[in-house]
């Protein structure tokens, strides 16, 4: 499977994978959310008052940065199942839980670079905060399947990236709006005229099944997110290298 990189490309190979591999994607994503599905769970048990209410507040407020480091995990796991699925094979729900657990701390690492680089850029302007992001967006899969320490992973990222950032912060805008449409969806069936004093009582009766399937949401948005940046870092290398899918494979045997 070879492309040129594009915007249209990452997100036709993408979905592809993403949709022929949903279940496995999506199990290897829910596993790794365990600990934050346990902890939206425990939040809403029980009846609903005022120190409940304080808890899911709080579970709200902190619950995006555990997402955040959670998806760490979920994108060096998927990077080998989309490695894989690149070159013809399917990879097992163990193999890709494995890879991630193997790489998790170099990646995590690297991804706290990365985070202090773009916050850096944010501090100066946004602009160079959505250039520094856009430039570091494959740090993880290079961490994953190139192994070259935490700066190196970054300068990698950045010499594959260079030249393609426009279209990266497209690819990241698209995905951003999906995320965004899946949200007011929920939203808008979960808690409907949410506003209204007037259905305040039934409002916050539904806020229990909101959360449940906003968690499904997170699953959705970040496994998918994962995968396109895989997709991404092959179509950047091979591109740019020639490299194929099975020369990717190759780390892993």
């Amino acid at each position: 499977m070879e492309n040129r990189f594009g915007i249209g490309s990452v997100l036709g190979t993408g979905f592809k994978i993403w949709f022929k591999n949903f279940l496995p994607f999506m199990l290897i994503t829910t596993l790794i959310y365990a600990p934050l599905l346990i902890w939206g769970v425990s939040v809403v048990q029980g009846e609903l008052d005022l120190f409940k209410l304080k808890k899911i507040v709080d579970f709200a407020t902190y619950s995006a940065g555990v997402i955040l480091l959670l998806n760490i995990f979920v994108s060096a796991a998927l990077t080998y199942g989309v490695v894989m699925e690149l070159q013809g094979q399917h990879a097992s729900i163990g193999a890709c839980i494995a890879t991630g657990l193997v790489r998790f701390f170099p990646v995590l690492g690297v991804a706290l670079l990365s985070a202090l680089a773009v916050a850096g850029g944010f501090l100066a302007l946004i602009v160079p905060g959505i250039i520094v992001f856009c430039m570091l967006y494959v740090s993880t899969q290079v961490s994953v399947l190139e192994r070259p320490g935490l700066i190196g992973a970054l300068k990698r990222s950045r010499e594959l990236t260079a030249g393609h950032k426009l279209e990266i912060f497209g690819l990241l805008f698209i995905l951003g709006l999906i995320n965004w449409g899946l949200q007011k969806v929920v939203e808008a069936v979960m808690l409907p005229d949410a506003g209204n004093p007037a259905i305040f009582d039934e409002t916050l009766k539904r806020i229990p099944t909101y959360m449940y399937v906003d968690l499904v949401r997170a699953i959705i948005v970040g496994s998918l997110g994962s995968v396109m940046a895989a997709v991404t870092y092959f179509q950047l290398r091979n591109e740019k290298e020639g490299t194929s899918a099975n020369e990717l494979a190759r780390v892993f045997e």
